[in-house]
C-alpha cells in the first residue's frame, strides 16, 4: 500500500477522526484510525468508531496498492502536523509498520493490528431528510439534557422536522429547553439524538453543512458529501414537551437583556459555592441575590416589568441560569408563575426552570441539628 495524499486534507479528516476514537479503551484497537486504499478508485477512507458513535470518510488520493493500517490517533495528527510540504506519503512495505513522509522528514512507526478492528456496518436508511444548522442547534440544547443513566431518553435531544422548521427538545426533570429553527427541507421526521453523540457531531461540522438524516434499526446517520457519521440509539420514549409548557400560567412577567442577566450571573457566581441564586421582578429592574455565611452579593438589571413577584422572590440553580445565558442573545421574557415555575423565552427558544428551596444558612442548620441531636 502506498498513499500520496494532500497533507492539510488529510490532516483535517484525521482530527475529526481522532475525536471519536476513544482515548482510553479496554479494547486497544479501538483506540485506533483504519486507514484503507483502493488501488481501482484511487479512493482512501478513514474510519474510526466507539461504539456509540462511528465516522468514515472518503479522501481522494495517488494510491498503489489496495490495503489498510490501522494507527494511533495522537499519533497520526501529531505526525501530519509536524511535516512540511503539501503532500505527504503513507507506505506499508512491512506487516503492521507505516511510513510516513513529508518533505525532508520521514516517520516510520508501529501499527495496531488492523484485521481485528470493529469497522462498523454503514446502514443507509431508504427515506431521509435534509438537516442543517447543527452546531447552533447543539449549543442551545445539550446543555439541558440529562446525566442520568438511568433516564437513558432524558440523555437525548428530541428532534422533529416538519413544515419546513426543526423544533428540538431537551430535558434534565428539572430544566426544559425547546429550540426551534426555520429548515429548507418540507420532509417530515422525528428523531431522538443522544447528546453526547450530537455533540460530538457538532464539533466536527460547522452550521452551513448539509446532511441526509435517517434512521436505521439501532442507528441514526447522517451523511454528507464524503462523510458518514452514525450514532446510536437510546432506548425510551421522549416526554410531551408541549403539554408541560402549557400547564404553566404566567402570574408576574418582565422583560430584559440577556446580555445583562449574563454579566450580572456571571458576577455572583463568585459570590457563594453551591448556592442558589434568588430572583425578584420589582418596580423596573430584576434583582438578582445571592450569598452564604462569609458573603453577600446583589445585581440589579434594568427591565421593563409589567407584575412584580412578592418581595421574597424565587431561587433558582445559578449554574442552570448561567449555561442557559450563554447560549441565548438578545431580549429575552421572563415569565414566572405563582410557585416560581420560571419560563424565559426568545424569538426562537423557551427555557423552563424549576424553582430550588431557599438555602438555610449554616449557622441555622448547625442549630436545627442540635436541637435533633438532644
Amino acid at each position: 500500500m502506498r498513499i500520496e495524499i494532500n497533507r492539510l486534507e488529510v490532516l483535517a479528516a484525521a482530527k475529526k477522526a481522532a475525536r471519536v476514537a476513544p482515548s482510553a479503551t479496554l479494547l486497544e484497537v479501538l483506540n485506533g484510525i483504519l486507514i484503507e486504499s483502493n488501488d481501482d478508485t484511487g479512493d482512501v477512507y478513514m474510519t474510526a468508531t466507539n461504539h456509540e458513535q462511528s465516522i468514515q470518510m472518503k479522501l481522494k488520493a495517488s494510491v498503489s496498492g489496495s490495503g489498510a493500517a490501522l494507527i494511533k490517533p495522537r499519533l497520526l495528527v501529531g505526525m501530519l502536523s509536524l511535516l512540511d510540504g503539501e503532500f505527504v506519503t503513507l507506505s506499508a512495505d512491512k506487516p503492521e509498520v507505516v511510513t510516513v513522509t513529508g518533505g525532508a522528514c520521514k516517520y516510520e512507526v508501529n501499527c495496531l493490528p488492523s484485521k481485528h478492528f470493529p469497522k462498523p456496518m454503514w446502514p443507509f436508511p431508504e427515506e431521509t431528510a435534509k438537516f442543517s444548522g447543527i452546531c447552533s442547534l447543539a449549543k442551545r440544547t445539550v446543555f439541558a439534557v440529562s446525566t442520568n443513566e438511568h433516564k437513558p431518553a432524558l440523555q437525548c435531544v428530541s428532534i422533529r422536522l416538519r413544515n419546513n422548521s426543526v423544533l428540538a427538545a431537551a430535558c434534565d426533570g428539572a430544566r426544559l429547553m425547546l429550540v426551534k429553527d426555520a429548515a429548507d427541507s418540507p420532509d417530515e421526521r422525528e428523531l431522538l439524538l443522544p447528546g453526547r453523540s450530537l455533540q460530538m457531531l457538532a464539533s466536527i461540522s460547522t452550521d452551513s453543512d448539509e446532511f441526509e438524516v435517517g434512521d436505521v434499526g439501532n442507528e441514526v446517520v447522517f451523511t454528507k458529501s464524503n462523510l458518514v457519521f452514525s450514532m446510536r440509539k437510546l432506548p425510551g420514549e421522549y416526554i410531551d414537551t408541549m403539554a408541560i409548557l402549557k400547564n404553566i400560567s404566567p402570574a408576574y412577567v418582565a422583560a430584559a437583556d440577556s446580555s445583562k442577566l449574563k454579566e450580572a450571573l456571571e458576577l455572583l457566581s463568585v459570590a457563594a459555592e453551591n448556592e442558589p441564586v434568588n430572583l425578584a421582578l420589582t418596580g423596573g429592574n430584576v434583582i438578582l441575590r445571592r450569598g452564604g455565611d462569609y458573603s453577600e452579593a446583589q445585581s440589579v438589571i434594568a427591565a421593563s416589568v409589567s407584575k412584580a413577584t412578592p418581595d421574597a422572590g424565587f431561587w433558582y440553580s445559578i449554574e442552570n441560569l448561567r449555561k442557559l445565558f450563554q447560549v441565548i442573545t438578545g431580549r429575552v421574557r421572563l415569565e414566572l408563575d405563582a410557585k416560581g415555575i420560571m419560563l424565559v423565552k426568545t424569538k426562537s427558544e423557551v427555557y423552563m426552570e424549576l424553582p430550588r428551596r431557599e438555602p438555610v444558612a449554616k449557622a441555622e442548620k448547625a442549630d436545627e441539628e442540635a436541637k435533633l441531636a438532644a
